[in-house]
């Protein structure tokens, strides 16, 4: 579940205030004398640029962006927000051409002045970005060169886009709106520079290095890491708490595109010491098996809305399926480090018995911990020993605790897995924010 708090409605606030600025002064103002219909299309235009340029900010995974809602729904609402953009930097140009058809000229980019060569530039590479997008899985784009190509274009789109207003100048005399694209401006290209630049250098100071590599359940590896200058987080040091990740990227070097996010599997009361569970799969995850011990990996995090809370004696349902288990073992493992007496009961979906990730760690925990676990296989190995079953309602309703109102409920797996659960446990009266999610793929 999202935790909305004071700070996310502000910060949603905030993001309808910065894509309306460029409407500050004017831009929809009949006193131009140029006729309603075209002063609203190129409100779309400034609307849709705003947007874009927002989109910046939203994924430049800025702590105090992320934090209010978590980077799940950051890059949800990222995502979201890049239709309505699209659709008004569409309907700019369209609009133009249905009030009079002089402007299509426009469009033959050999004769046409460079302010139209600019916005014809923009709308393409928008396209282009937008079925990458939405097509990369059916046409197998591998994550890395689909984040490069991502990066590439929106920069494309953005700055096009500008350079078109820049040059046509006709709704830029206001001194607002002057005032409100240079603020506007200042803000992209020192966001540009604190992603692009400043953040990687800090990344450089902070790299870690590979100290344990272990073979894992389902073709994952564990990998521990460790600061090569535990100092370059100033006095507290590296901090996270139990079921947030980072995003990594390996070996090359901390100007990288291609960065992939992972849950981290380890004690939050451990930070200088962490621990991944990654399954290979695309991007970074498809270098696993050619890591070594001792090659550096550059981490950027912590991030996530998704972590332990702070009940002492509530008890604790954690439900998980596949590769999802990791950030619930870093609660386990937090409340292990912290001797905590809570009850803990860990339901976990896998395949069968060889495919249960962190199983080793799993196991230890029930030495340390009030923790019942609970295997749900859809084929296991030895049927006589473990009956075949779903992680579904019927499951949930017979399994639930003692004081299950009062319980706390994690949830992080496949998006059907967690529909199902949240729907079910809400159906049993269970309070809604008790329940909390975290989703993959949402990038």
């Amino acid at each position: 579940m999202i935790r909305l708090k004071l700070s996310s409605v502000g910060w949603l606030l905030v993001y309808v205030l910065v894509v309306c600025i460029p409407l500050v002064g004017g831009a929809v103002n009949l006193a131009h004398g140029r006729g309603f219909g075209l002063n609203f299309s190129i409100a779309l235009g400034f609307l849709s640029l705003s947007m874009m340029g927002a989109q910046f900010v939203i994924a430049a995974r800025m702590q105090m962006v992320s934090a209010p809602l978590g980077m799940d729904a950051v890059l949800a609402f990222h995502k979201a927000m890049a239709y309505p953009a699209s659709l008004f930097a569409l309907l700019h140009p369209l609009l133009l051409f249905a009030l009079d058809g002089k402007y299509l000229e426009l469009l033959n980019v050999f004769t046409s002045p460079l302010r139209a060569k600019f916005a014809v530039l923009s709308v393409l590479a928008l396209a282009a970005l937008v079925l990458l997008s939405v097509f990369r899985r059916r046409w197998r784009i591998s994550y890395k060169v689909w984040q490069m190509s991502h990066w590439v274009l929106a920069l494309t789109v953005l700055l096009a886009a500008m350079a078109h207003v820049l040059l046509v100048n006709y709704y830029l005399h206001d001194p607002w709106q002057r005032l409100a694209w240079q603020v506007l401006t200042l803000l992209f290209v020192g966001l540009g520079l604190w992603v692009r630049v400043l953040k990687p250098l800090m990344r450089y100071q902070r790299r870690w290095r590979i100290t344990h590599i272990t073979p894992d359940a389902a073709g994952t590896a564990s990998l521990v890491l460790e600061l090569v200058n535990p100092a370059s987080y100033g006095k507290r040091g590296f901090q996270f708490k139990a079921g947030q990740f980072a995003w990594i990227t390996t070996r090359n070097t901390p100007f990288s595109f291609s960065y992939n996010p992972f849950s981290l599997a380890s004690s939050a009361e451990s930070p200088h010491c962490i621990r991944f569970a990654i399954k290979q799969h695309d991007g970074f995850s498809a270098e696993v098996p050619h890591l070594q011990v001792g090659d550096v990996l550059y981490v950027d995090g912590p991030y996530g809305g998704f972590y332990l809370d702070d009940e002492p004696t509530a008890p604790l349902v954690l439900i998980g399926a596949g590769v999802g288990v990791t950030p619930l073992v870093s609660m386990l493992e937090t409340l292990a480090d912290r001797q905590s007496p809570r009850a803990c009961h860990l339901w976990l979906a896998n395949r069968n018995e060889d495919s249960i990730i962190c199983h080793a760690q799993i196991q230890r925990l029930q030495e340390r911990l009030p923790l019942r676990v609970r295997h749900v296989f859809s084929n296991p190995l030895v049927k006589l020993a473990q009956p075949v079953g779903r992680l579904d309602a019927d499951f949930i309703a017979r399994h639930l605790p003692s004081g299950a109102l009062a319980a706390s409920y994690y949830l992080c797996g496949p998006a059907a897995l967690m529909d199902m659960a949240e729907q079910c446990l809400l159906r049993l009266r269970v309070p809604g924010h008790h329940i909390h999610r975290e989703r993959f793929g949402v990038v």
